[in-house]
């Protein structure tokens, strides 16, 4: 399972803007395997109502969202102006046996208590475009992008990350039925870029937060990667994300992650199954179908070698 978010990305907030005005639901779309049947029906502890659709409320161990979806959060408003608390205490008197009463006040922050509604997670096999599993967070929710509703984006979009790994905007039809968008198993391919415009795209996908000296590191292994002349590079909005994949040919993709701490993994064969997984699931289950290469002082050379052996043998 993954974790929510502190505030909503603004990947997701384009998302729903792009849908207009329709309504829609977070969730996630995963090729259907026993294996992620397991890791979302029987994680999430959800029961079955037929043979293809399973619901409920998953529990606190999953998640502290799921905690909050259940109990509910209470947000201290640091943005509001402060109140007056005042509360007593009966406080023995000096002489005699009797009590009096203490009053005592200060201003606080405003407290505001959010989610705690008890949200479902259903998850549905379907046979289009092939069997899938669709995840879904049963909070019915309108676009385009509404600033006022942003806890209602991040409580359902959160929830998705927890349960199901990922999160897309699932647009739904009349009859209220998740629409499965068609780039959901496919990737964005991305133009050749300068060493100025792959800055402006770290910058963008890592944000604000990360330093200069890390962006620094980033752009040189992104850069490095490129020097092998792939054929196309790509990025993803299910599985492995937050990597930039670099097709050297149909059956041979390198993903890299540039964040510092991150491996990079060779995807052979079907990658673009594979590349649906997220990584816990890759290293869980998939041993053998990948190769991971660890950013060590010969990293490149691994990766170069790699490449080298592939394109000898195509």
């Amino acid at each position: 399972m993954g974790s929510g978010f502190r505030t909503l990305p603004p990947e997701i907030k384009a998302q729903i803007d792009a849908i207009g005005d329709v309504r829609f639901v977070f969730g996630a779309a995963r090729r259907h395997s026993p294996e992620q049947q397991a890791a979302w029906v029987d994680a999430l502890g959800l029961d079955e109502v037929d043979d293809s659709q399973w619901m409920g409320v998953p529990s606190v161990s999953t998640g502290r969202w799921s905690k909050w979806n259940i109990t509910g959060r209470l947000k201290v408003r640091r943005d509001l102006p402060k109140v007056w608390h005042s509360w007593s205490i009966e406080a023995p008197d000096f002489q005699g046996g009797g009590t009096h009463t203490v009053s005592f006040g200060r201003e606080v922050f405003q407290k505001q208590r959010l989610y705690g509604r008890q949200i479902e997670a259903s998850v549905a096999l379907v046979d289009e475009p092939v069997a899938t599993l669709v995840g879904t967070v049963l909070l019915e929710l309108r676009g385009p992008y509404d600033p006022a509703n942003d806890d209602e984006y991040l409580y359902a979009a959160s929830l998705a990350r927890t349960w199901f790994g990922s999160v897309s905007v699932l647009p739904l039809d009349e009859a209220g039925v998740p629409q499965i968008p068609d780039s959901t198993f496919g990737w964005e391919f991305l133009p050749d870029g300068t060493r100025e415009e792959t800055r402006v795209l770290l910058e963008r996908r890592f944000g604000p937060r990360t330093s200069r000296d890390e962006i620094d590191i980033m752009i040189d292994r992104l850069v490095r990667v490129q020097s092998l002349r792939p054929e196309q590079r790509m990025v993803g909005t299910t599985g492995l994300q937050r990597y930039i994949g670099y097709q050297f040919g149909p059956d041979f993709v390198a993903f890299e992650n540039p964040r510092v701490g991150n491996a990079l993994y060779i995807l052979r064969g079907d990658w673009q199954e594979l590349s649906q997984l997220s990584r816990s699931q890759l290293l869980a289950s998939r041993q053998g179908e990948f190769d991971r290469i660890i950013h060590t002082a010969n990293w490149f050379d691994k990766l170069r070698l790699a490449v080298f052996d592939y394109r000898q043998t195509r």
